[in-house]
């Protein structure tokens, strides 16, 4: 790996020369600090993994020097959602695929030959043409399931995640009035939205239900893929 880190810093040189570029020591800083991690990195995080090796540099300057590892093809943008801008290395004739934790934010990288075989053949079915593909896939990963309990409240829980209700809290006309609603302990119910401004909104039995943000809070629900009643 370091000889092709060496390779790639070499190769970036020449081709700042070709184009009359700037490849000052600092930059060539940036780019083997950037090579040197198999991590998925925000401007800030290279800047303080950089200052801990003693190197303080601005975040406009790396922004910059990272932009520019994209134009010539050693680094690609991510724009996940809800987070921040990153980068990761681009490695010649590698794609891979991504998994992204809804809840901490941890990207984990795969790649399947049978999906992409399927991706290829589609495309050659439909005399589609290929040329690139990206694939994001969010839920939950395993060290954040570990962390849940049953019973949380409706409101923790995030878009798109099915949830089964376990327990109703409040006094009767509460409870009484979700159960008219349909929500009753063992349904399966999705979110669809549960932040921003203004109620939750919730579906099942093929009807989105909005909830107010107190009564949410009445509604005790666990993550487990084993719900007792079906949706519909």
């Amino acid at each position: 790996m370091e000889r092709l880190h060496q390779y790639e810093r070499d190769e970036f040189i020449n081709i700042c020369k070709e184009h009359g570029l700037n490849y000052s020591d600092k930059r060539l800083l940036v780019l083997e600090a950037f090579l040197g991690t198999t991590q998925h990195l925000t401007i800030a995080a290279l800047q303080e993994h950089l200052e801990s090796q003693g190197q303080r540099l601005a975040s406009d300057f790396i922004g910059e020097t990272l932009d520019l590892l994209c134009r010539y093809g050693y680094a690609s943008k991510k724009e996940f959602e809800g987070q921040e801008i990153q980068y990761e290395h681009r490695h010649i004739g590698w794609h891979h695929d991504h998994l992204i934790c809804a809840d901490c934010g941890r990207i984990q990288e795969f790649h399947n030959k049978e999906i992409e075989a399927l991706q290829r053949q589609i495309a050659q079915d439909r005399y589609f043409t290929l040329l690139h593909h990206n694939m994001e896939l969010y839920g939950i990963c395993g060290e954040c399931r570990k962390q849940r309990r049953p019973g949380i409240p409706l409101s923790f829980v995030l878009p798109g995640e099915k949830v089964v209700i376990q327990r109703l809290l409040g006094g009767k006309q509460v409870q009484q009035r979700l159960a008219d609603l349909g929500l009753t302990p063992g349904t399966t119910i999705e979110v669809i939205k549960a932040s921003g401004p203004g109620p939750i909104i919730v579906a099942f039995r093929g009807s989105r239900i909005a909830l107010g943000q107190g009564l949410s809070q009445k509604v005790l629900v666990s993550t487990n893929n084993n719900p007792a009643k079906d949706i519909g």
